[in-house]
């Protein structure tokens, strides 16, 4: 029996460090969005990304955005993430996109038996 743990945070500033500390305690994915419009900050996901690989994370990183040109895409990998997730996408084409994401990358990630934790910072729910 799988079971799933599902976070999501952004609501606030204080959602930043709440996150930091939940893909610190054990994250299998993680998808920022690019753009956060908080109260008191601007943030940026790909600053997050650089942040929580320094910090150790070794899962999967995704960025999701509106803005997913050739040139966007390159500077989001560039961050070390590991796939862009178009804001315009249906929920099935992005569960195919991490899938993907995730077999192209498996050598290079955190061996896990099986994906159980995903946090995700956004200024709204996920799709």
């Amino acid at each position: 029996n799988k079971s799933a743990v599902v976070g999501v945070y952004g609501e606030t500033l204080a959602d930043v460090e709440l996150f930091k500390q939940a893909v610190a305690q054990g994250c299998d994915i993680v998808i920022v969005d690019q753009n956060l419009s908080l109260p008191g900050a601007e943030v940026k996901g790909t600053t997050l990304i650089c942040e929580i690989f320094a910090a150790g994370y070794t899962g999967l990183a995704c960025v999701r955005s509106a803005n997913c040109t050739h040139a966007d895409q390159t500077d989001y990998l560039r961050s070390g993430a590991h796939c862009a997730i178009d804001k315009d996408l249906r929920w099935s084409q992005v569960v195919q996109l991490l899938d993907s994401a995730y077999a192209s990358n498996a050598s290079r990630l955190r061996a896990s038996p099986s994906l159980n934790t995903v946090s995700a910072l956004s200024g709204y729910d996920l799709p």
